[in-house]
């Protein structure tokens, strides 16, 4: 199985932590995000990871070169960001031949990557979760076959429970050729898809938190020092 990682962004939310430290490296309870993401994905059955970076990307080199590392990692650079869907165009040739997984690099989550491979349908499957908590989050619309028929991309005006895309998607290669130069899956991808109903949600029951904020970190910190997230 292969996976992407997205881990280019600033992390301007988390503020003075991604000052000096990118994003991928900043500890969660006395370790780097990237080191918990590495051993979950090699305990997924993950053989195989493409890692994105820009933002002080010069540290996660030194990291990926120096760490004992439980998957192997290939990184590519961004001199400018691409976005969450132009960063897969360098990554091309190591994704053509076969379906793989997608997650954005400050997701954390214990969710059963080979299930939701398996259940791929058409372009794209997201992965959602149902909740009331929606500021800032994708959510998705779904019949009652899955088939996603609208998707909002951070809406403006947050709703009541809804469908919320959890940041982590089985795609299939056919989605290179939709991918600009430069774009995000949200505004430039999920549209195209929509409209040819090639997009498809999988509902997880899972642990799923985006530790984009010092706020969501220190809870996250705080469930896996109770043993609430074996992560």
């Amino acid at each position: 199985m292969r996976a992407v990682v997205l881990g280019a962004g600033y992390g301007t939310r988390l503020g003075p932590l991604t000052a000096a430290t990118p994003k991928i490296l900043v500890e969660v309870a006395g370790e780097p995000l990237l080191a918990r993401q590495l051993r979950y994905l090699a305990g997924q059955g993950v053989t195989e990871v493409a890692l994105n970076v820009h933002h002080l990307r010069e540290r996660v080199h030194e990291y990926v070169r120096s760490a004992p590392l439980p998957v192997p990692v290939r990184l590519y650079d961004e001199p400018e960001l691409l976005g969450t869907a132009g960063a897969l165009l360098p990554m091309r040739e190591q994704l053509l031949d076969e379906p793989f997984v997608l997650l954005y690099g400050d997701v954390v989550t214990d969710m059963d990557l080979r299930a939701l491979l398996r259940a791929l349908r058409g372009t794209a499957t997201l992965s959602y979760y149902v909740s009331t908590v929606t500021e800032g989050k994708g959510l998705l619309e779904l019949d009652d076959t899955e088939r996603v028929v609208a998707f909002a991309e951070k809406p403006e005006r947050p709703r009541g429970a809804a469908a919320v895309n959890a940041g982590v998607y089985a795609l299939d290669p056919a989605i290179l050729a939709l991918v600009p130069e430069r774009g995000d899956f949200g505004y430039d991808v999920w549209p195209r898809l929509l409209a040819a109903g090639e997009l498809y949600g999988c509902r997880v029951d899972a642990y799923v938190a985006d530790v984009g904020s010092p706020e969501v970190l220190r809870r996250v910190e705080d469930d896996v020092r109770r043993g609430a997230l074996a992560w």
